[in-house]
C-alpha cells in the first residue's frame, strides 16, 4: 500500500501518541515494582502475594485483552482509538488508587483495570509500523516505539521511589504518576478530532484472512517464540527491582534507590540503545532477516540473566551493572523483531489481530512467569529458581526461533506457487 503525502505527515503525530502511550504505560506498569516491600507492608501481605496481586494481575489482564480485544479495536477502529483507550485504562486506576488501594482486593482491581491499557496498546505497534511507514523506516518505528517502552521503564523505577518518598503513601504516589496517562489520553484524543488520512481508517478484518492468519502453522509456532520472549521480558523488568532490593536472603539487599539506579542500565542504556540497534540491524544490516536478530536476543537473555544467580556478580556492583546491561539487551532484540515479524509477514487488515494474539500469547508466558515467581518466592524465600526458569525460557525460545522461520519461509513458499 502507497502512502499518501498526507499520510506521509500525520504517521508521525500517530507515531508520537504511540510512543506517549508506551512511556504512560510503563510507568504505570513499573512505578510500583521498586516499592513492593512497602506495598506489601502496607497491606499486611508478604512479598510474594504482594508481586503476584500487583504484577500478576497486571500482566493477567493484558493476555485477556491482548487475545481478546485489542487486536480487533486497532484493525476495525483504528490505532488512535486503541491507543486512547490504552492511555484511559492507565490513568483512571491510578489516579483513583488514594481511594481504592487499601487492600489487597482493591490492589487487585486497580491493576487489572491498568493491565487492560497493555492490551490496548501493545497491538498498535504492528498496524502503525506495518500501515503508516514505509519499508525502509519500518525497523525505525518500531524501534522507537520499543525504545520509548524502555523510557517509560526507566521512568517508573525511578520516579515510584523518588515519588514517595515526597509523598504520604505509595497510593499518593500512584495518582500522581496517572498524569502521564492523562497527557497521552489529551494528545490522543486531538488526534481524533484532527482530519484523518484515509490510511487511518482501513477498514476492518476479512474474516477469512484472519482465520488463516490465526490457524497458520506460523502462528502456532510464533507464539510459542513470543511467549518465551515475553516470560524474560516481563520477569527481568517486573522482577528484577524487587530482586536488588529485597533483603537477603530473599533478594540481594540493596533497597530500593539503589536498585531504580542499578536497573537504569537495563530500563536506559540497553532499553533505549537495543530497540534502536535492532531496528538499525533490521533496516540496514539485515535487509528485514529477523533470525540473527531473534537468536542473539534468546543467547543474551540465556546468559545473562543466569550470571544474575551468581553472588560474585551480585556483590560487585560494576560487574552486576553489566551484565544487567547485556541480560537487558536480550528482550530489546526480540520484542521489537516480534512486531516487525509480523507485520512484514501478514496482510495489513490482520496485522493489529494478528500481533494482538501473538503478543496475547506471549504475555500469558510473562504471567505464568511471575505467577511461578511469586510461588516460589513465597515458599523458597528466593528469587533464584524464577531467574533459572527465565533462563530455561530462553533456551527454549532460540531452538524455537529455527521452527518459525522455516514456518516463513513455507508460507512464503506456498504462496508464490
Amino acid at each position: 500500500m502507497k502512502v499518501s503525502a498526507q499520510a506521509s505527515g500525520f504517521r508521525w503525530l500517530v507515531l508520537i501518541a504511540a510512543i506517549l502511550g508506551y512511556i504512560s504505560l510503563q510507568v504505570d506498569n513499573l512505578s510500583i515494582t521498586p516499592v513492593l516491600p512497602q506495598v506489601a507492608a502496607s497491606l499486611n501481605l508478604d512479598l510474594g502475594t504482594a508481586s503476584n496481586l500487583a504484577m500478576t494481575t497486571f500482566l493477567f489482564a493484558a493476555f485477556l485483552v491482548l487475545l481478546l480485544l485489542g487486536g480487533l479495536v486497532c484493525d476495525k477502529l483504528g490505532v488512535i482509538a486503541g491507543i486512547m483507550m490504552g492511555a484511559l485504562c492507565a490513568a483512571a486506576p491510578m489516579a483513583l488508587m488514594p481511594w481504592i488501594g487499601h487492600s489487597g482486593a482493591g490492589l487487585a482491581v486497580a491493576r487489572f483495570v491498568e493491565g487492560c491499557s497493555a492490551g490496548f496498546l501493545f497491538p498498535a505497534m504492528g498496524p502503525i509500523i506495518g500501515l503508516w511507514f514505509p519499508e525502509h523506516q519500518k525497523g525505525l518505528a518500531g524501534g522507537l516505539m520499543s525504545a520509548s517502552v524502555a523510557v517509560g521503564s526507566a521512568g517508573g523505577v525511578l520516579l515510584g521511589p523518588a515519588v514517595l518518598a515526597h509523598v504520604s503513601s505509595w497510593q499518593a504516589m500512584n495518582a500522581v504518576l496517572s498524569v502521564f496517562g492523562w497527557v497521552t489520553f489529551a494528545f490522543a484524543l486531538l488526534l481524533a478530532i484532527l482530519p484523518k488520512p484515509a490510511l487511518a481508517a482501513h477498514g476492518g478484518p476479512d474474516r477469512a484472512a484472519v482465520k488463516r492468519a490465526l490457524l497458520s502453522r506460523l502462528t502456532f509456532f510464533g507464539a510459542l517464540v513470543s511467549f518465551m520472549a515475553n516470560w524474560g521480558m516481563q520477569c527481568l523488568y517486573s522482577l528484577t527491582p524487587t530482586y536488588l532490593a529485597a533483603d537477603k536472603p530473599v533478594g540481594v539487599g540493596y533497597g530500593a534507590m539503589t536498585s531504580a539506579q542499578l536497573m537504569l542500565g537495563i530500563t536506559l542504556l540497553a532499553g533505549i540503545a537495543g530497540p534502536l540497534i535492532c531496528g538499525l540491524l533490521l533496516d540496514k544490516v539485515y535487509k528485514g532477516n529477523t533470525k540473527p536478530v531473534f537468536l542473539m536476543g534468546f543467547a543474551f537473555m540465556c546468559i545473562f540473566v543466569y550470571m544474575l544467580t551468581v553472588p560474585a556478580v551480585t556483590g560487585n556492583v560494576p560487574v552486576l551493572e553489566i551484565v544487567l546491561i547485556l541480560a537487558g539487551f536480550g528482550p530489546q532484540f526480540t520484542i521489537p523483531a516480534i512486531y516487525y515479524f509480523v507485520a512484514r509477514s501478514f496482510a495489513p487488515q490482520v496485522v493489529g489481530i494478528t500481533a494482538g494474539v501473538w503478543i496475547g500469547i506471549g504475555t500469558f508466558g510473562g504471567t505464568l512467569g511471575l505467577f511461578l515467581a511469586g510461588v516460589t518466592i513465597k515458599s523458597e524465600h528466593t528469587y533464584h529458581i524464577s531467574l533459572v526458569l527465565q533462563t530455561l525460557a530462553a533456551l527454549a525460545g532460540f531452538v524455537l526461533v529455527f521452527a518459525m522461520i522455516a514456518a516463513h519461509n513455507a508460507q512464503v513458499a506456498n504462496q508464490k506457487g
